[in-house]
């Protein structure tokens, strides 16, 4: 089981300078088997939230480790939470649209 966080772009803040696409990014902690069903987890937990000023779906995730619960079921374990997503070396997948295939990245 994997430790992942699944990352949109910005949030649906109204305000100008904290809110949109450039404002605190929207995050979830999920444990999942892959990154598609961590994404498919939170894409169906955005769906239910406010997103005007953003997109409704997630838009990057990022392996943080094995999760070390017995637990094996595919869940969300936080979220969601706003801060500026950062990655720390940590592999990544992308994509721009929901119905994109998710990409990892290997630069730097």
């Amino acid at each position: 089981m994997l430790l992942l966080e699944v990352i949109r772009w910005g949030n649906d803040a109204a305000h100008p300078l904290t809110g949109g696409p450039d404002g605190p990014d929207t995050c979830f902690l999920v444990q999942a088997h892959s990154v598609e069903s961590a994404a498919a987890l939170v894409d169906r937990q955005l769906s239910l939230v406010p997103h005007t000023r953003v997109a409704p779906h997630a838009a990057a995730v990022y392996l943080l480790g094995n999760a070390a619960a017995s637990e094996t079921k595919e869940q969300i374990v936080r979220g969601p939470y706003l801060q500026p997503a950062y990655r720390y070396g940590w592999r990544h997948w992308y994509r721009l649209a929901p119905e994109e295939p998710w990409r990892e990245r290997v630069d730097d």
